[in-house]
């Protein structure tokens, strides 16, 4: 302790000490900026002599530091069509449950809940078929506790064209999975 009863000041970290050096701060900035020119480049048009020049290095420099954008979604055609998906749970005494994906809070879930929206794409898709019957088991051990137990899992694809006026469109349905527990049980 120094005199007065104050603690000594602690030796700055290594992180500390190189961001108050002259040096520190030089090769940071720099890497911003290099950083920066890096994700101006993937954003290129793949046709551009440029993006020919710079464009997989670009690529390669983004990854690596995992802050790689996908902007897609402000393209200038986005998908026309809102999704959504369910399962249906039948029980042997013949009641129904209906699992919906997980929403959350109308403020604030955007990112906790993402994940589920990005899942949606892709168990509804044909090009993931093999994500089908894990999930329909999921839903059916999820829903155990039920009156009675599963006998039948569906999953459904809900979908309709976004109208820019008026109001939304109904959704149209597709049961494109069935998964029975005890025709499974039976053939193992």
């Amino acid at each position: 302790m120094a005199s007065g009863g104050e603690d000594a000041p602690a030796t700055p970290r290594l992180s500390e000490r190189v961001e108050r050096s002259l040096a520190g701060r030089v090769v940071i900035s720099v890497g911003i900026v290099l950083l920066l020119l890096a994700q101006v480049a993937t954003h290129l048009p793949e046709e551009s002599a440029l993006h020919d020049t710079v464009g997989d290095r670009a690529d390669a420099a983004v990854r690596l530091v995992a802050s790689e954008q996908q902007w897609g979604v402000f393209a200038p055609d986005p998908r026309m069509t809102s999704l959504r998906i369910e399962g249906r749970i039948t029980y042997e005494d013949g009641s129904t449950d209906v699992w919906h994906l997980p929403e959350g809070a109308r403020i604030g879930a955007n990112l906790r809940f993402y994940r589920w929206r990005k899942w949606l794409e892709r168990v509804r898709s044909d090009d993931y078929r093999g994500l089908w019957a894990p999930t329909a088991r999921w839903l059916a051990d999820e829903h155990s506790d039920g009156p009675s137990p599963v006998a039948k899992v569906e999953l459904v694809r809900m979908f309709h064209e976004n109208s820019l006026q008026g109001d939304p469109l109904p959704y149209r349905e597709l049961v494109y999975f069935t998964y029975e527990p005890e025709s499974e049980a039976g053939s193992s």
